[in-house]
């Protein structure tokens, strides 16, 4: 008996494209799916669930504090965070997304980066268009000022500018709430586009609050992410 031919699909994959090249155009083709709000950053691109239409001329109040988890076990670490933001006295509507406020984040873990303590300086924003009981609900996304003086922000890697802090508030109770935050080396601005990916996700305890609120004055204070030394 004469030799049996090899089928002609075994042919056909010794002489397909390098896998390289594959994935080259997969990760082209996932890049230009991925929605815009992803592509600038203001959230981890491996969670695109996350997405919202954030609105810089919202006016509206974000309160919040609790922990949150990163990573996996076992190198799973907690985290503390105390967020508060709102619209400045004589706010306008340009586009801007001005508010004013605090970010605090710490990690209980001896990592480098691990305290996080700065001023809010934009704000964009989406109420939620079916508040729960107490009138809350939505999601926002806060940046804060690393190139002040007296603030606290990782130092590696170099160059870190700013921080983008995207929250929700999906339940009076903090139940599926979410805090995420990454480090930028932009300077603070409205849509910083030179982020890391973000660390974070549902919270493990706590709270976060969006509602209605008019500029000016203080932003009310929420709880302070414990400070662990050194």
């Amino acid at each position: 008996m004469g030799r049996m031919r090899q089928p002609a699909l075994v042919h056909r994959i010794t002489r397909t494209r390098p896998l390289w090249s594959i994935a080259a155009v997969l990760v082209l083709c996932v890049s230009a799916a991925l929605p815009a709000s992803v592509a600038l950053g203001r959230i981890d691109p491996a969670d695109p669930g996350r997405t919202a239409t954030l609105g810089p001329n919202m006016i509206g109040i974000v309160t919040g504090g609790g922990t949150v988890k990163l990573g996996v076990f076992p190198d799973e670490v907690l985290a503390s965070f105390g967020i508060n933001a709102k619209r400045p006295t004589g706010f306008v509507q340009d586009g801007t997304g001005a508010a004013l406020g605090r970010i605090n984040y710490n990690k209980h873990a001896q990592v480098a980066g691990r305290h996080v303590n700065v001023p809010v300086t934009f704000m964009q924003l989406e109420l939620s268009a079916t508040p729960s009981p107490n009138g809350t609900g939505g999601k926002a996304q806060l940046i804060g000022d690393c190139t002040q003086a007296g603030v606290e922000c990782p130092t590696t890697p170099p160059g870190i500018r700013s921080v983008l802090v995207y929250v929700e508030d999906n339940s009076d109770t903090g139940a599926g709430d979410v805090f995420q935050i990454s480090f930028c080396t932009d300077g603070p601005s409205a849509a910083p586009v030179l982020c890391g990916a973000a660390e974070g996700g549902t919270i493990r305890t706590g709270n976060i609050q969006i509602r209605p609120g008019a500029s000016g004055g203080a932003a009310p204070t929420a709880a302070r992410a414990p400070r662990l030394r050194p």
